[in-house]
């Protein structure tokens, strides 16, 4: 064979093979970009499904919401605005139920008057108050210096209590603050204390509560051993033990005092009946988890109840004890 037809045919499948190689590139572009897209579709696809999941879940902690509302009106119609005792409906923790389209919801609502009101440090009975706090830091173990840093933080003035902080303390922190010398607004202000502890916190936020007010009214049917035994220091922890483990359901705080003569000295600051509840819920919808805790004033007059606060970041602990066979 001719060289010149040799060159011919080698050209020839050189073109060939270059031919391939682009149809080759081509299809590979094609399922690149095929790739890409349906990996983007994927995407859109899981970001509505978990934006779908999320609204739903908000909807369903709404109702639950909305359900802790009518129980705590229809306690105040039916059952009487005289007592609030924690064997009343409102007070039962509604169990973990699956909902229509998958997953559960599960409350309880809080009394809180039966918990100390950080923002009563503030008020007339400032003093009295501050006393009890830390006879309450001292039974949980915990340093009752604590009770001076938030009262600093919370009273109006400049001057050091105890061993609590004013502006000096913060004011050299970087970055610098200053104390609000206001009622707090949320339960995490506690983190801004000087030299704070995670672990207090976590110890003592149990027991406390950040109310609109100044006020300290204690709810004897609700409130939990270590609050009654921190009203004063004629009050032994068995008798506050005590009461805390019966079914409290006094109707007046006369009979109480009747029945129960070491807080007499603490009378002005009794009660059998509440006026703020905290419902706090958790609702799982697919793979979307939320939680909400919401903040109601009930007018002791009317059974009115208000929204006041809503919290999305507090972590819902269940008060449902399951038994298990061993």
């Amino acid at each position: 064979m001719r060289p010149q037809a040799l060159k011919q045919i080698s050209s020839a499948r050189q073109q060939r093979g270059l031919a391939l190689i682009s149809v080759l590139l081509v299809v590979a572009i094609l399922v690149a970009l095929s790739t890409q897209l349906l990996s983007n579709h994927n995407l859109v696809v899981s970001q509505h499904q978990n934006s779908f999941e999320q609204n739903q879940a908000l909807q369903y902690a709404y109702g639950a919401e909305e359900l802790a509302r009518q129980l705590l009106f229809d306690d105040f119609s039916i059952s009487g605005p005289g007592v609030d005792h924690l064997q009343e409906p409102w007070a039962q923790p509604v169990l973990p139920f699956k909902l229509d389209k998958g997953g559960y919801l599960e409350a309880q609502v809080r009394d809180l008057n039966g918990c100390f009101n950080i923002n009563s440090l503030a008020g007339m009975a400032g003093e009295d108050n501050l006393k009890r706090l830390k006879r309450l830091l001292q039974n949980l173990d915990l340093d009752p210096g604590l009770a001076d840093l938030i009262k600093d933080w919370v009273d109006a003035d400049q001057g050091v209590t105890g061993f609590g902080a004013e502006d000096n303390a913060y004011l050299g922190l970087s970055p610098p603050y200053r104390t609000a010398n206001q009622n707090m607004r949320h339960i995490s202000e506690l983190l801004l204390l000087q030299n704070i502890q995670f672990e207090d916190i976590s110890a003592v936020t149990p027991h406390l509560c950040v109310l609109p007010t100044s006020n300290n009214k204690i709810n004897v049917n609700t409130a939990n051993p270590s609050l009654l035994y921190s009203l004063d220091s004629g009050i032994s922890i068995d008798s506050a033990q005590g009461l805390a483990d019966s079914e409290r359901g006094f109707v007046d705080v006369s009979t109480f005092i009747d029945a129960n003569p070491e807080f007499e000295i603490v009378r002005p600051v009794l009660a059998v009946t509440s006026e703020y509840f905290e419902m706090h819920a958790k609702v799982q919808v697919g793979e979307s988890t939320m939680s909400i805790a919401s903040l109601f004033f009930r007018n002791e007059e009317t059974g009115e109840l208000t929204l006041i606060q809503r919290d999305f970041a507090k972590v819902f602990q269940s008060k449902i004890e399951i038994e298990v066979d061993r």
